[in-house]
């Protein structure tokens, strides 16, 4: 039955691709199918003694990624290490950051487009970045022995009952697994559900806490580049959603006549720059974007560029960090903590609940309700700045007790056997 299923899926995804081959979507440029075809260029050539294969689905991922990938090339060398991702974003980011010795998209898994792409880059093993279960792609891996698994896993329970409901499409490649390394422990339970066995499984932390050991941004040369004054006090509203802005925009406009600072609205999606823009403008309020530059004499200012919220939280001196105050789940209240800002959020973090408890436990983190509580927190900051610096370096401190997930992988792998 299971055989028969996965081959029902790839007719179907075949039929798929062989229409999208004669109506490619507007959107889908030449280069990119091409990609998705598992092209590689001529010159190509797998790294002496096989790849390690890296895949992180979106841009997200791949920033995640960034200090696993840079442990593994610091041990084996970067030529050695090839890097996928199956977005557009996910590569431009991948190529701009140079880590890896290859980056690419992540060939559709059809036997027809995976195969070559495969015998191509040899790889020792396939490192799945999170949860992002291909059956047909593993179920080909499997079928050639070459081994994979599951680092910085984690797996919501929709996605488990979707799994198991489509089990005689999953089985194959679910049960070939060789490790399965959860972010955290209740994410065993969830994957052993799954059909991933406990022998094969180890609780290993996060990549995203390590974070921590990257480079620290030139604070004035980012300042200087946006054309922000040293001396004026900057807030960053970073990855915030719809419905989101107008808690903000509630908040500040009463304190905008009372104190010189500067607001830093950074929507999660580029593409809602218009929507925020309007929000903004109805407000009353006036803005610039940051592609613009010269932003030293905007109060607000709004984000349109990606890829660049790391920096924006460096240069600030108050973090709030969106997806929080509406029933989204939140983001990763760990990166303003990495430069040791004083972390605000709403209540609504129930996918980093684990950070806001020990966040809190550490009096790192102010949780606010809406708009009245967001502002009484950003008035007690302009009244007790020390206190806030406090709570920036508790963050900090909280970030560096949880660090070491990237180490702690690769140590297992080669432990393993799957790395040398």
């Amino acid at each position: 039955m299971g055989r028969l299923a996965l081959k029902t899926y790839q007719w179907l995804l075949r039929a798929v691709v062989e229409i999208m081959g004669i109506f490619p979507p507007r959107k889908l440029e030449k280069e990119e199918f091409a990609l998705r075809m598992g092209y590689l260029p001529e010159d190509f050539k797998a790294p002496k003694g096989g790849s390690l294969w890296v895949h992180g689905a979106s841009l997200g991922e791949v920033i995640t990624l960034r200090p696993f990938l840079k442990e593994l090339v610091k041990i084996y060398g970067r030529e050695r290490v090839v890097c996928t991702t199956t977005s557009m974003d996910g590569l431009r980011q991948l190529q701009k950051d140079e880590i890896c010795g290859f980056a690419t998209l992540m060939p559709i898994e059809l036997p027809a487009c995976s195969v070559p792409f495969i015998e191509k880059i040899k790889p020792k093993l396939l490192m799945i970045n999170e949860t992002e279960i291909w059956p047909l792609l593993l179920d080909t891996l499997k079928q050639r022995g070459i081994p994979y698994g599951i680092i910085n896993g984690r797996i919501n329970e929709k996605s488990v009952r979707m799994m198991r409901l489509g089990w005689s499409i999953f089985e194959s490649g679910i049960k070939g697994m060789s490790f399965a390394f959860p972010q955290e422990k209740h994410y065993l339970r969830r994957f052993r559900i799954l059909g991933i066995d406990s022998s094969k499984q180890q609780a290993l932390g996060c990549f995203k806490y390590d974070i921590a050991s990257a480079a620290m941004p030139n604070i004035n040369e980012i300042r200087n580049e946006y054309g922000f004054s040293m001396n004026k006090p900057l807030i960053c509203f970073g990855s915030t959603h719809s419905g989101e802005e107008n808690y903000i925009i509630e908040a500040i406009k009463p304190l905008i006549s009372k104190y010189d600072f500067g607001v830093i609205l950074a929507p999660r999606h580029v593409k809602r720059t218009n929507e925020v823009e309007k929000i903004i403008s109805d407000s009353g309020l006036t803005y610039k974007k940051l592609s613009e530059k010269d932003c030293g004499n905007s109060r607000i200012v709004l984000v349109d560029s990606m890829g660049v919220l790391r920096d924006l939280y460096a240069i600030s001196d108050l973090a709030y960090v969106g997806g929080s105050l509406i029933k989204h789940g939140g983001h990763n209240l760990m990166e303003p903590a990495a430069f040791s800002k004083p972390i605000i959020a709403g209540s609504y973090n129930f996918n980093f609940r684990y950070e806001v408890m020990a966040l809190s436990k550490k009096s790192a983190i102010k949780i606010v309700n809406g708009p009245n509580e967001l502002q009484a927190v950003i008035e007690d900051w302009f009244a007790d700045p020390e206190k806030y610096k406090q709570i920036g370096r508790q963050a900090r401190l909280v970030l560096d007790s949880m660090s070491g997930a990237s180490k702690s992988t690769i140590e297992a792998l080669q432990k393993l056997g799957y790395l040398p």
